[in-house]
């Protein structure tokens, strides 16, 4: 490890609470373990930070050793290969507290949206979150934040209030509406490059129950089931929130899950006015024309706590080798449905495990109180695709078929892509992660605030 020698590691470990870890040392690996076990990180020392403070000592270390610094918490977006500087990892900073009376919350870096989401719950508030509650919460606000009820309630980050945030002279800083607002606007959807978020001050919503859940449908059903969620999705009102997906579920599933393809329609209809009784309703009339479509395998749609609504798409919570590439587009047509069964509908030998198309607009179209730096605002629909790098699908093949289907879905995509949807992210998709303006002001930002660059991206 060039230019850093022993004593200036042992005086950084004399400093912090926290834990430092060289590259070969005992404990490197698990200290650098996240969601994606083919996240390619290999730094040359990771700083498990237990305060801000340790934030604060491991950006001044890096200042002083000309090294890049590199944010980690959960490892979920984490996908850029990282083979020297030095990794701070958040996770222990995972505070909670909520002002029930001003309906906020205050969140630490570490915190993920399953810590956050029953705590809001108990005060009759929920977050507007992912769709996957293994996810970090400042991770996911830092991109924008989609989820399983972003048509009605629209995008996460657009409900952020403040952000505690150590930059690159290692002081910390609020950036809000009133301090530093170009800052604000940055870190609501810039994602990258301007600093390390310590807190996160969030507007919740008074929310308890939705009529939500999910809908498998057997393989055999999968192609009508699907061309049938097409239109029916674009006739819902932005109370009602979808998604399809198309599995294929390992042999350790549950009952008539096993080792089987499948489509998992997903659905959730919202109205923080509505009684219990009227969400019933009104969300069973929405949801019964796509269910007369074919007999279920599973139903398990119905009334669902607010803090449950990461259980609508079912993710997996254990850490994964996964290769993944996700595209918001225009709009579709079956056209685009038949790539998606050529690439993993019935019959088909395929390398994915998920292929997911999820209907966006509604809410996340609408212009926020407090501008932001969200790209892909204007898309009408998502598409992702997910493989696993696991005995008989390698990691070469997943690459290999998915450039040809990401090649199939182009004629669709928009000139935007989210920042927190592409996943294996390409030198070719970088320029597309915000609108030329947005790209530029936040270039000018960046620049004005760390002009060394020592924050990666």
């Amino acid at each position: 490890m060039p230019a850093i020698d022993i004593a200036a590691v042992a005086a950084l470990r004399a400093e912090l609470t926290g834990a430092v870890t060289l590259r070969g040392e005992r404990g490197a690996t698990e200290a650098l373990s996240g969601s994606n076990l083919l996240s390619p990180l290999d730094p040359d020392l990771v700083i498990e930070a237990a305060t801000e403070a340790d934030v604060q000592a491991g950006v001044r270390f890096a200042a002083v050793h000309s090294l890049e610094v590199v944010a980690l918490s959960t490892g979920h977006g984490s996908s850029r290969v990282v083979d020297s500087g030095v990794v701070i990892r958040t996770s222990r900073l995972a505070g909670i507290a909520v002002d029930a009376a001003h309906g906020t919350a205050t969140i630490g870096a570490g915190a993920r949206w399953r810590d956050v989401q029953p705590v809001l719950h108990e005060h009759g508030l929920v977050a507007v979150a992912g769709s996957s509650p293994h996810v970090g919460v400042v991770g996911l606000l830092l991109g924008g934040g989609t989820g399983p009820v972003s048509r009605t309630l629209g995008w996460a980050a657009d409900r952020a209030l403040s952000f505690r945030v150590v930059n690159a002279d290692g002081d910390v800083i609020v950036a809000s509406a009133d301090e530093h607002p170009d800052l604000f606007w940055a870190l609501k959807g810039g994602k990258v490059g301007v600093g390390i978020v310590t807190e996160v001050t969030i507007a919740a919503v008074a929310l308890s129950e939705v009529h939500g859940g999910g809908l498998f449908f057997a393989e055999e059903d999968i192609e009508p089931v699907l061309r049938a969620w097409l239109p029916w999705a674009r006739s819902l009102p932005d109370a009602g929130n979808t998604s399809c997906a198309i599995l294929r579920m390992p042999p350790e599933a549950p009952g008539p899950l096993s080792g089987a393809t499948v489509l998992h329609l997903r659905w959730a209809y919202v109205d923080p006015d509505a009684t219990t009784a009227e969400l019933t309703e009104r969300g069973e009339a929405l949801l019964s024309s796509v269910r007369a479509v074919a007999p279920t395998l599973i139903d398990a749609v119905g009334i669902l706590p607010a803090d449950r609504l990461g259980e609508i798409h079912a993710e997996p919570n254990e850490p994964m080798p996964i290769w993944e590439h996700g595209e918001f587009l225009d709009d579709i047509d079956d056209d685009y449905l038949d790539v998606i069964l050529a690439a993993i509908g019935p019959g088909v030998d395929s390398p994915f495990t998920v292929i997911e198309t999820r209907y966006l607009g509604g809410a996340m179209r609408e212009a926020p109180a407090s501008p932001s730096a969200i790209g892909g605002r204007d898309a009408g629909f998502s598409f992702l695709v997910v493989g696993i790098d696991i005995a008989g699908v390698t990691d070469a093949a997943l690459r290999e078929r998915g450039a040809a289907l990401v090649a199939a879905v182009q004629p669709y995509v928009s000139a935007e892509v989210n920042a927190n949807w592409v996943g294996d992210l390409t030198g070719e998709q970088w320029p597309r992660l915000w609108s030329p303006a947005t790209a530029a002001r936040l270039a000018e930002i960046r620049s004005s605030v760390d002009p060394e660059r020592r924050f990666a991206f």
